[in-house]
């Protein structure tokens, strides 16, 4: 096992907002020396940013002193007792809940400790930016479409050939629902700006719609024939966009929402034969955790079974034969930004996602 560094560098969550880089004791510390069972330490070699993180770093959201950042990849350096699908020497990836409550831990460090159940193993084809660039929006999509719906996992048959609606197939949790969806033998209708229509389409959309359209609700359901969609996914959460997804469910057989925000009442009221709901990854974590200081999420443990059963079996299958630069067979990345500077610069990332100065892309740094 290699030795570990008395203290490492990482980027804190400061009072005033922001973030600074700073340096942390992590040799010494106690969950590091005594590595829970279920958990893995990774020398972090990449990073991805998601909305979670400037909130968290930038605004009200997150708590001053803790680190920030959620995505890492990196080479695993300890193991924990119960870990048995990855071992010391593994490049892996996964996340964990930066910027609430550990001040001691986060992915935007030299080093970082993760909960094993949300880290995957990836083949050495794979770059550590393209495999940081999954964790949260992957197996969100992941807990969405099959610990929540209970959908047929990727490469299983489906027999019945259901529908499924992703309002926001540009998203980066939309990027990866969509493919998903495809693999597991869904119908996927997908909206979003019609400059994305074409790529949608290539990675599994069976027909795409302008969200803009004031008339869109229409087109979903005329699209989808008698037999409607009762399965939906919204990952925009913003401007009606889930009462839409409520709206172009199927009449007759109502159906499904599960939405990565929390559901407005009214919302959820809205058809009595529709039920919308909110997920969130952090409860694949497997313990207790309060959101932003407003919302308590009890533990789900079964949400850690499911996902380690997922990254275990399936992630595997998914990222078989990759290419750098290319993906998979199976499975592409969205289009990567790669930014300069390493941890000094994260904050220039999260203030450019803040700003909504990005497109259809994933914003990375290479750290190591």
């Amino acid at each position: 096992m290699p030795l570990l560094p008395e203290t490492i560098e990482a980027l804190q969550i400061r009072p005033e907002k922001g973030v600074r880089v700073v340096q942390i004791p992590f040799a010494s510390q106690d969950l590091v020396k005594h590595l829970p069972s279920d958990q893995v330490i990774i020398r972090v070699r990449a990073v991805g940013l998601n909305p979670t993180d400037w909130k968290h770093a930038l605004s009200d959201l997150g708590t001053p002193g803790t680190i920030s950042g959620c995505d890492s990849a990196g080479d695993v350096v300890k193991v924990g007792s119960a870990v048995k699908h990855l071992k010391v020497g593994d490049r892996a990836a996964g996340f964990t809940f930066g910027g609430s409550y550990q001040t001691e831990n986060g992915s935007y460090s030299e080093y970082v400790r993760l909960v094993a159940a949300v880290c995957f193993k990836f083949p050495e084809s794979m770059t550590y930016e393209e495999a940081a660039s999954f964790p949260i929006p992957h197996l969100t999509a992941v807990q969405a479409l099959y610990i929540r719906l209970n959908l047929p996992k990727p490469l299983c048959p489906n027999p019945k050939r259901e529908a499924i609606l992703i309002w926001g197939g540009s998203t980066a949790v939309g990027h990866h629902a969509v493919q998903l969806a495809a693999l597991s033998g869904l119908r996927v209708f997908v909206t979003a700006s019609p400059a994305a229509h074409e790529e949608l389409k290539t990675l599994g959309a069976e027909a795409c719609f302008d969200y803009k359209d004031t008339d869109v609700v229409q087109k979903i359901q005329a699209a989808a024939g008698e037999e409607g969609i009762i399965y939906s996914l919204d990952t925009v959460c913003e401007h009606g966009s889930t009462d839409n997804c409520v709206d172009a469910l199927s009449p007759s057989r109502g159906g499904r929402i599960i939405s990565i925000l929390p559901v407005p009442e009214d919302t959820q009221k809205r058809r009595k034969d529709v039920r919308a709901e909110f997920t969130l990854a952090y409860t694949m974590i497997g313990f207790s955790l309060n959101l932003g200081h407003f919302l308590d999420l009890p533990a789900m443990p079964e949400h850690k079974n499911a996902i380690l059963e997922y990254v275990s079996t399936n992630m595997p299958h998914i990222l078989e034969n990759w290419e750098e630069g290319q993906g998979s067979p199976k499975f592409k990345t969205q289009h990567l930004r790669h930014l300069e500077g390493g941890l000094e610069k994260i904050y220039e990332g999260l203030e450019i996602m803040r700003d909504g100065r990005y497109g259809r892309e994933k914003l990375v740094y290479t750290l190591a």
